[in-house]
């Protein structure tokens, strides 16, 4: 770590300084280091790891295991990038990036509402639903609810497939259909629906099955033509 840097060192040897209470940590820190990493599926696997999972791993106690989960989770919040009151969302990759780091970590679909105001400024991001592994059953009472509670002018939907691949399936095509009929009727259209999957993402609206671009992104796209 003196002579390299961290960026000088393995996945192995960054993780043996958590399994080491003081001092450097030895060769038996990294070998296990090594094995968990394999028995894991890498750094990658490590932040979708479980307790239980990791404790099976020989030389992994309770201890290990949450100081392990504890650095899954760090890692998570730091790749996470919010999306806080007041940013004006203008593309769907910024829902993407406040969703990405979360979804690393979970293994059911979970579904979210993006609340904006007349000028696209974000209200509020809720998660309103959660399902199983490969299907979520959502409302348009969850999806609206928080909505009409903060005034919001629009909505962009949003949701993760634990599979990785962002594709829509036919359940989200309907799904989108029908909940961008009920906030037509109650005034509050929907945007976008994103879906969110491993480090790529699908946004139904680029898609051409939501033609409600945002009044001002409109303009902007104009503007740069």
């Amino acid at each position: 770590m003196q002579a390299l840097g961290p960026d000088g060192l393995s996945d192995a040897d960054l993780l043996s300084f958590l399994l080491t209470r003081g001092g450097p940590p030895g060769p038996r820190a990294v070998e296990l280091a090594r094995r968990i990493l394999r028995e894991v599926g890498g750094m990658h696997g490590l932040v979708r790891s479980r307790e239980a999972a990791l404790q099976r791993v020989p030389g992994v106690g309770p201890s290990r295991a949450r100081r392990l989960l504890a650095l899954g989770a760090l890692a998570v919040r730091i790749a996470e990038r919010p999306c806080p009151r007041g940013q004006v969302i203008t593309d769907p990759r910024i829902v993407y990036e406040a969703l990405r780091g979360r979804c690393k970590q979970i293994r059911t679909e979970r579904f979210w509402v993006v609340s904006l105001d007349a000028r696209n400024r974000t209200l509020a991001l809720e998660e309103v639903a959660r399902g199983g592994a490969n299907r979520v059953h959502v409302s348009a009472r969850d999806v609206f609810a928080g909505a009409m509670a903060d005034a919001a002018s629009s909505v962009i939907l949003a949701h993760n497939h634990p599979s990785g691949d962002p594709l829509p399936s036919g359940e989200d095509f309907a799904l989108t259909e029908e909940l961008a009929h009920v906030g037509e009727l109650l005034g509050i259209p929907v945007r976008d629906h994103v879906i969110v999957g491993d480090g790529r993402f699908a946004s139904l609206a680029e898609l051409g099955h939501l033609p409600l671009d945002p009044p001002g992104l409109r303009r902007r796209r104009a503007a740069q033509r």
